[in-house]
């Protein structure tokens, strides 16, 4: 209905966070300013908050857009309260193997995933969405 009345090319309203359209007011200009910020200056950690709907999701999307192959990104979306063992979530997300495992062993896993990857000369970044 909107694509043929408006003359646009797709849907202009999506469930999924979609950063091709969005808007950099000054609230999520600075939001991802400090994105950028803790990606180019490889800080620990770095924390945006906001209402629900307000945008985070659209402004990670659209820093995953950005990044070089130099990045390996782990991305865990929608995590809620009954998260369960973090670490496995964390090797789910880089794609390893986490089922059957110790938590020594899992630990080892990830301790020698972070050393081959900074091996190969790419940094890890780990993003949890919705934490």
């Amino acid at each position: 209905m909107y694509e043929a009345f408006y003359g646009f090319r797709e849907k202009p309203f999506s469930i999924l966070p979609d950063p091709s359209f969005l808007y950099f007011g000054a609230t999520h200009t600075m939001a991802y300013a400090m994105l950028e910020y803790g990606v180019r200056n490889r800080a620990g950690f770095t924390v945006i908050t906001g209402e629900i709907g307000c945008g985070k999701t659209t402004l990670l999307r659209r820093l995953l857009e950005e990044l070089g192959p130099d990045v390996r990104v782990g991305l865990i979306s929608n995590a809620q309260q009954d998260f369960g063992e973090l670490l496995q979530w964390v090797l789910m997300a880089f794609g390893l193997d986490y089922r059957a495992r110790s938590k020594v062993e899992l630990f080892d896993t990830f301790q020698q995933f972070l050393i081959a990857e900074y091996a190969k000369g790419r940094r890890t970044i780990l993003i949890i969405d919705e934490a």
